[in-house]
């Protein structure tokens, strides 16, 4: 597939349900511009004039069309579900998170009786590697809020 022009010629059906996802305001925005793509390949527009019309590279013409050739318009419009990124923090850590937190900070030998988040933070930094969890050595401010905002626990109130 040079710069040349060339037409897909679409499977039945597919014109009509393409043309209604060019149009549609409430679906993800790279599929109506996949939609678009293939409406106007199969109008005979080059990759090139396709990609400058719509603000995309060149490849991202190239590739939707190549997609729609292997596997159909779902192939083209919709990525694969993917894994994701593994939890790096395991369940073990987060209750020992959950441990620290429900423990007054006075029981642990500082001055004050509630935690703040940066006393806390610290706190899971300095001990984290000694607890077992040098995972935890790096967690940040906002990770350890979002556990705890999960497990609905507020150690900065006062019960």
């Amino acid at each position: 597939m040079a710069n040349h022009t060339y037409c897909i010629e679409l499977i039945e059906g597919d014109h009509d349900y393409l043309l209604s996802l060019s149009k549609n305001r409430t679906i993800q925005a790279q599929i109506v511009e996949r939609a678009k793509i293939l409406l106007q390949k199969e109008a005979g527009k080059s990759d090139k004039s396709v990609a400058e019309g719509l603000c995309i590279d060149v490849s991202t013409v190239r590739l939707c069309v190549h997609k729609y050739l292997e596997g159909g318009t779902d192939l083209a419009l919709y990525d694969r579900q993917r894994k994701g990124r593994p939890a790096e923090i395991s369940p073990a850590a987060v209750a020992w998170i959950i441990n620290l937190a429900s423990q007054r900070p006075a029981d642990l030998g500082y001055s004050q009786e509630l935690w703040t988040l940066a006393k806390l933070h610290k706190h899971i930094q300095d001990y984290a590697a000694e607890a077992g969890f040098p995972r935890l050595t790096t967690i940040s401010k906002t990770r350890i809020q979002q556990i705890l905002k999960e497990q609905e626990i507020k150690p900065f109130k006062i019960k």
